[in-house]
């Protein structure tokens, strides 16, 4: 694929991007997310299609509304970055694999659909990890989508693949069961407190989707992303003179670090703890 190629899947990323800003906004608040005017959220003036065009109408206004000159939140702009350079990794993802679909008669088909497939997961999840950093809950229907997709997703490449009774194959088709269970006992031992059950639910579908060695990885790797970011909290509020303690009640929401590494895993296929040699030596 060529540069003018990425940077077509680039600006679709980008607008799907804006589209999960909206979404994550306007979520359970009785407002559409396909119909409405969109307006400032500090004024109220409705906006002008020029203002809403990704990435490049946050850039032209300097960050700010042209109507009260307030700056907007830069999560929006972060959300259709992000998108976009997903949507681009995905792509180069299928391009790499696409010896793999070459021996196909309709291989060129089903390389675009999974493009569709694991762009639709990844704008998902993105939705998930956005609503949950602003709202601490992980909406139900999305999870449940999420869950869908990801189980859907393994049934079919063990149907593609011939199933067999190996190992690995099994520790596949359980993956989802081997994840959540734990997420599940940490939630219910706890209370809430420690963990949400809404985790859980994330988690099983992360084992779904990567199988269990991958998803094991991204597990394991949330739990350090999880752990860099509170040291970095902890050192951030006693620079700023704060307590620097750190409680249950401190309610850092785990979902975006789940998301984070699975994303991490799911491109680079890293095996943090040498998981499946592990397996193999078994």
């Amino acid at each position: 694929m060529d540069f003018l190629s990425y940077l077509y899947i680039f600006i679709l990323g980008a607008c799907i991007g804006s589209f999960i800003n909206v979404l994550a906004l306007r979520y359970n608040t009785g407002m559409s997310a396909v119909s409405g005017s969109s307006q400032c959220f500090h004024c109220g003036t409705p906006l002008k299609w020029y203002e809403l065009i990704p990435l490049v109408s946050f850039i032209v206004q300097l960050g700010k509304c042209r109507t009260c000159g307030t700056y907007l939140p830069w999560r929006y702009f972060a959300v259709e970055i992000l998108t976009g350079v997903l949507f681009v990794g995905i792509a180069m993802r299928q391009y790499y694999y696409w010896p793999l679909y070459s021996g196909f008669q309709h291989g060129l088909l089903y390389s675009v659909l999974f493009f569709v497939f694991y762009a639709f997961v990844f704008s998902l999840l993105v939705a998930i990890m956005l609503y949950d950093i602003r709202h601490m809950i992980i909406p139900d229907p999305w999870v449940y989508l999420f869950i869908a997709l990801s189980l859907y997703k393994l049934l079919l490449f063990m149907y593609c693949r011939g199933f067999t009774f190996m190992r690995s194959d099994m520790l596949d088709i359980l993956a989802w069961v081997i994840l959540f269970l734990p997420f599940a006992l940490l939630w219910a031992f706890s209370s809430g407190r420690w963990i949400g059950f809404g985790d859980a639910k994330l988690a099983l579908g992360i084992g779904a989707l990567l199988g269990f060695t991958s998803g094991l990885s991204a597990v394991i790797l949330a739990f350090w992303i999880g752990a860099v970011w509170s040291v970095g909290m902890i050192l951030w509020r006693r620079f700023k003179g704060q307590d620097g303690t750190l409680t249950f009640s401190s309610e850092v929401p785990f979902a975006p670090f789940l998301i984070i590494a699975t994303a991490i895993v799911f491109f680079t296929r890293i095996d943090v703890l040498n998981i499946g040699n592990m397996i193999e030596l078994l």
